[in-house]
C-alpha cells in the first residue's frame, strides 16, 4: 500500500523558492517568497516587498496602483542604536553604527546611543552627508502631507520617530517605546491608502506601513520611559523633552538625492 501524500504546509506558512539564474535582474533575489492561495502574487519578483506585504496584509489579493523603493540592505543595531543604525543604512554601512555612535558621542549627542533628539541625528546626518550624494532638510509637522508623498514620488527617504509596538509597528504609547526606522519607498493600493517602505534595527524585513498610522505614531511622542532592556543606564534627553523644540514630536528628516537605484516595481 503506497504511504499517504504528505500533509500540505499549515495556513501562513512562507514557501522558499529560486528564480532561474536567467530569469534574475539586478533587483531580484535568489530567494523567492511564494505565499499561499498566491497572496501578494504580484510581487513574486520582489521577494522583500512580497514578504513585507504578506506579513503587513497590504495589497494581498490586488496590485497596487504604484510601488517604488530604494534596496537598501538591513542592519541589525546592537544596543540602544536604532536612530544611528536606520543612517548607517542609508549610508551603506559607511560609516558603521558604532562608527557613528563614536560621533555622536564626541558632540555630546548621545551617552549610549539613544538619539532622542530629531535635530541632533539631523545635524549628524547633514554632516555625513557634506561629501556625499545627496541632501537632508528637518521636517516639522505632520508626516500625512503632502509634502511627505510629494518626496518620495520623487525619490526621496525619511529618518523617523514612532512608537514600535511588539511587532515594530508604529503604535501610541506617548513615546515610552520611541523607536526610529528609515522609509526607502511607498506604495499606493487600489483604494488610494498611502503606505511607507521601511527598515529598521529591530529586524531584516521590509515593514509595510500606512502613512497615516506612521504619522499619529510619530506626533504622540511625548513622553521619556527608562527602556525595559536598559534599568541601570542613564539616557540623554534635549532640553524641552521629547516634545520640545530638539525633540522627537511631529519631526523626522528629510533625504533627496541618494545614489542607490529606485526600483520601481509598478
Amino acid at each position: 500500500m503506497a504511504p499517504p501524500p504528505p500533509a500540505p504546509p499549515p495556513p501562513g506558512t512562507i514557501i522558499g523558492l529560486r528564480i532561474p539564474p536567467e530569469q534574475q535582474g539586478e533587483q531580484h533575489h535568489a530567494l523567492v517568497i511564494q505565499m499561499p492561495n498566491d497572496e501578494c502574487a504580484w510581487a513574486l519578483g520582489y521577494p522583500n516587498i512580497q514578504k513585507g506585504c504578506f506579513l503587513g496584509r497590504v495589497c494581498q489579493y490586488a496590485q497596487p496602483k504604484q510601488c517604488q523603493y530604494y534596496e537598501i540592505g538591513s542592519l541589525l543595531q546592537v544596543g540602544p542604536t536604532c536612530g544611528l543604525t536606520a543612517l548607517s543604512m542609508m549610508l551603506n554601512g559607511e560609516p558603521t553604527p558604532e562608527d557613528l555612535l563614536a560621533d555622536a558621542r564626541k558632540n555630546e549627542y548621545t551617552l549610549n546611543g539613544e538619539m532622542f533628539s530629531a535635530q541632533y541625528l539631523y545635524e549628524l546626518t547633514r554632516r555625513h552627508l557634506a561629501h556625499r550624494t545627496g541632501s537632508c532638510q528637518l521636517h516639522e509637522g505632520a508626516l500625512d502631507c503632502d509634502k511627505i508623498k510629494k518626496l518620495l514620488r520623487a525619490g526621496g527617504c525619511l529618518l523617523v520617530p514612532y512608537d514600535a509596538d511588539t511587532n515594530h509597528a508604529p503604535c501610541l504609547k506617548f513615546g515610552h517605546r520611541a523607536h526610529w526606522a528609515l522609509v526607502v519607498g511607498f506604495l499606493v493600493d487600489e483604494n488610494d491608502e498611502f503606505y511607507v517602505l521601511a527598515r529598521h534595527g529591530k529586524t531584516r524585513n521590509l515593514a509595510v506601513w500606512s502613512l497615516a498610522t506612521l504619522s499619529e505614531s510619530n506626533g504622540n511622542l511625548t513622553q521619556f520611559a527608562q527602556p525595559k532592556g536598559y534599568p541601570d543606564c542613564t539616557f540623554q534627553q534635549p532640553e524641552g523633552g521629547l516634545d520640545g523644540p530638539l525633540g522627537l514630536k511631529n519631526r523626522c528628516i528629510l533625504i533627496n538625492g541618494l545614489p542607490q537605484q529606485i526600483v520601481h516595481v509598478c
